[in-house]
């Protein structure tokens, strides 16, 4: 039997950044911030990405950090 693999377009933003580390979480952050700021220097315009990035890195890293279990300090 045939079974259709997802293309990445297929699942949402804030499916897909679940699945990658902390840092990896960050490092995608940190490239976006710099695209954006290198297209509004280049444009001299206000640009507006199509999805809302960096909100939704800051909630995932908000729950992770809410899922953590606390560490004990002694």
């Amino acid at each position: 039997m045939a079974t259709r693999l997802c293309e990445i377009d297929d699942i949402p933003f804030n499916l897909q950044i679940k699945g990658l580390g902390d840092e990896e979480l960050l490092d995608f952050w940190e490239q976006t911030q710099h695209i954006e700021n290198v297209l509004r220097s280049e444009y001299q315009a206000n640009i507006v990405p199509a999805q809302d990035y960096e909100r939704l890195i800051v909630l995932e890293l908000q729950l992770r950090s809410c899922q953590r279990p606390k560490e004990r300090r002694v």
